[in-house]
């Protein structure tokens, strides 16, 4: 009689667990975000764990420090080549009143001297105007490494929301909480990687952005290089 009992007591628990089970994995069923969490194949955002995305974030904030420091120096670099090309036209300017003032006095050496000093200073502001352009460029670099620096602190930073709210979402901590707390949980969790999508392809056309100047500068050195070789420098 009492492994009656006891067989009876065993069959009402396994039948109870048996619903249970039945009805968590038609609950699941019901959710195909769920679902798809649960296929690897089918997460669209890969996750990743908080460390490695703090990591990362740390490393952004020291690259983005490092791309204003930049921009400081290419800014003062041109600069300095602003107010130098100044400089060469006004003593361009200067070399041309000598010069006149030469030829009214019909002093033919100083005359010539004049004009070859005056040609070199346009070769040297000829120079000058092409390492502008390099500065330019340069500047344009810094300022688009910059802007790459902020969108990439962005897309981490919405990243680590994400898997924040991945971690409160589990499986486990919503199973037993209704329908609403569950889509409730979908729609969040779907927003959240739709706007980090949207982020990532915002930064892969700041990537583009950054090869594109990096392509420009490098071919003002090109120009630069080529006008020195010509002048044999």
């Amino acid at each position: 009689m009492k492994s009656r009992r006891k067989l009876i007591r065993f069959l009402r628990q396994l039948t109870l667990f048996t619903i249970v089970v039945f009805a968590a994995a038609a609950l699941y069923a019901q959710n195909p975000y769920w679902q798809s969490q649960a296929d690897p194949q089918m997460v669209v955002v890969p996750v990743r764990s908080a460390q490695e995305i703090a990591t990362d974030l740390e490393n952004a904030r020291v690259t983005r420090q490092l791309a204003i420091h930049h921009n400081m120096q290419a800014v003062e670099r041109l600069k300095q080549i602003a107010t130098a090309i100044e400089s060469r036209e006004s003593l361009i300017d200067d070399i041309k009143d000598r010069k006149d003032n030469a030829k009214d006095s019909k002093d033919k050496s100083e005359e010539k001297s004049l004009k070859i000093e005056e040609k070199a200073n346009k070769q040297g502001i000829d120079l000058l105007k092409r390492l502008k352009d390099l500065r330019e460029a340069e500047v344009d670099l810094a300022e688009s490494e910059e802007d790459h620096a902020d969108m990439m602190i962005m897309v981490l930073q919405r990243e680590s929301d994400l898997q924040q709210k991945r971690s409160e979402y589990n499986w486990p901590s919503i199973a037993n909480t209704g329908d609403l707390a569950r889509n409730t949980a979908s729609r969040v969790l779907r927003e959240l990687e739709v706007d980090l999508l949207e982020l990532q392809k915002k930064l892969a056309s700041a990537t583009e952005k950054v090869a594109s100047k990096q392509k420009k500068v490098v071919e003002q050195r090109m120009k630069l290089h080529k006008a020195q070789l010509k002048l044999g420098m």
